[in-house]
């Protein structure tokens, strides 16, 4: 292989990486190439494209200044390698060039607030080397195909952190189904948890309490198309093309634009279930009712929103990133371990003795780790004690 310097190449972020290796492997659509200007065109006009629903063109988009070297004096069929941290990750067989237009809405820059006609567009067929989401995918329909599953059901989340509620929809959704798949997406927010920390404690906690063998993570790391919920038909896509028959979101998703018409619950996913043959499922949200004393549903539960206690994403991670542990009633223990163990490393210089003075041992001195502190702490916290 020729090295960077010597062939035409364009340097590619993390992001525009995983959009490549998502388009060849279907997982935006059946056409796995960079598209050219008629079909950019037809697809921004229409949304569709030879009877298939695209919710945005597969067209490669770079700012000209960044790549105009590159497409210098460049031919049909020329090689332009994709460069990435310095390591050539694929290419470009290079097609055409054409002018990027206001109305264009590329994957690859639907979410940017600005553009301008200083971009420009490549069109052409493209490899990937060595990629993870064909990794996955392949891990994927292994699993799918031992378990012969039929019905399958997608949860699109960042988990941000992992909560009660999730636990609810998870075992939901199992319930229903032969088989999940949980797509973790990149936290979009400034304060957001790191994406390695939420896939060990996601993993952990389907490991312990869930049963494994019928959940599967798809990891969506170091993209963010999918940040914010922008587009909910964005995680309807990937859905249904990995083979999903069925996607369940929260009332509250982002994005969703949910609204009644005749008493019924309408969504922006309707149309797009229609078109992709897809089941689209909007669950209520999911409280604690201190009246039931369990978690319940808004839609099912009578009692009035002054017995509810919400789980609240960002203000269970203001309390975590506060150093302060949430009530076991909104998060497991050992959740909430491992993420304070990952934001306050060695925050206690005498942690071993504070707990070896607090709690019982067996009487052998043995080094705990600050998750078992955590723990510890709040399985103490959830005591009832007679005075």
């Amino acid at each position: 292989m020729k090295s960077a310097k010597e062939n035409k190449s364009i340097v590619i972020n993390a992001n525009e990486f995983k959009i490549l290796a998502l388009i060849k492997e279907g997982m935006l659509g059946p056409y796995r190439y960079l598209m050219n200007e008629e079909e950019s065109e037809e697809i921004s006009r229409t949304k569709k494209f030879k009877g298939h629903t695209f919710l945005y063109p597969l067209t490669f988009v770079s700012k000209y200044n960044k790549i105009k070297e590159t497409l210098k004096n460049i031919q049909f069929g020329d090689k332009i390698d994709l460069i990435l941290n310095n390591q050539i990750v694929g290419h470009i067989i290079f097609h055409s060039q054409f002018k990027y237009k206001s109305h264009f809405t590329s994957i690859f820059n639907f979410n940017e607030c600005f553009l301008d006609d200083k971009n420009v567009c490549i069109s052409g067929e493209f490899e990937i080397y060595n990629s993870p989401i064909k990794s996955i995918k392949e891990k994927f329909l292994s699993i799918k195909n031992n378990l012969n599953a039929k019905k399958i059901t997608a949860i699109v989340s960042s988990f941000d952190p992992l909560h009660r509620a999730h636990e609810r929809i998870f075992r939901w959704s199992i319930d229903k189904a032969d088989l999940v798949v949980v797509f973790l997406i990149e936290s979009y927010e400034e304060n957001g948890l790191d994406f390695a920390l939420k896939e060990k404690y996601l993993n952990k906690f389907i490991k312990d309490y869930l049963p494994p063998e019928r959940i599967f993570v798809f990891p969506l790391q170091d993209t963010d198309i999918f940040h914010a919920h922008l587009n909910p038909g964005l995680e309807g896509t990937i859905a249904k093309n990995l083979g999903c028959t069925k996607l369940v979101v929260g009332q509250n998703h982002t994005g969703l634009g949910m609204f009644y018409d005749c008493n019924q619950p309408k969504t922006i996913l309707d149309e797009f279930a229609k078109d992709y043959g897809i089941e689209v499922i909007v669950l209520p949200e999911f409280v604690f009712c201190d009246k039931c004393a369990i978690i319940v549903s808004t839609k099912s539960c009578p009692h009035g929103h002054h017995h509810h206690m919400h789980f609240n994403s960002n203000s269970l991670k203001e309390l975590l990133r506060a150093g302060i542990i949430p009530p076991a009633i909104f998060m497991r223990k050992e959740i909430s371990s491992m993420i304070l163990s990952k934001l306050f490393p060695n925050r206690f210089k005498n942690m071993q003795k504070i707990y070896n003075d607090l709690f019982p041992t067996n009487g052998i001195l043995e080094y705990k780790e600050d998750e078992e502190f955590y723990q510890k702490l709040l399985e103490v916290h959830q005591m009832s004690y007679m005075v």
